[in-house]
């Protein structure tokens, strides 16, 4: 896939994120948006608790993937969301993060 192909099928997955967290009450918007079509930092801007790194990829490279959204969140709190193969709905999507970021999201003790 070119690169400018790869930008927008990534693109329309951030859009999908940002809609589905819109729904839910976030006030969000992609990062391109937020920056004038530049994109730095983490995918999702707003008030979501954590930093947002949203992949559209066959291949899997959670460790990489992870390793760019930690950097991404600046000592913040960090999540992967990563399209499933055959699935449109954002909310079907597989979320990853670590144990202790999913405790302090929950508002654990």
């Amino acid at each position: 896939m070119s690169g400018s192909a790869s930008r927008r099928k990534g693109n329309r997955a951030e859009v999908a994120v940002v809609n589905y967290l819109k729904s839910h009450g976030y006030d969000v918007e992609t990062s391109r948006n937020a920056r004038g079509g530049t994109q730095k930092g983490a995918d999702v801007l707003g008030d979501f608790p954590a930093a947002v790194e949203v992949k559209n990829q066959t291949r899997m490279d959670l460790a990489g993937w992870w390793s760019q959204a930690v950097e991404q969140a600046n000592g913040g709190d960090a999540v992967v969301v990563h399209k499933r193969v055959g699935k449109a709905d954002p909310g079907e999507w597989w979320v990853t993060m670590d144990l202790a970021t999913l405790v302090r999201l929950l508002g654990g003790k």
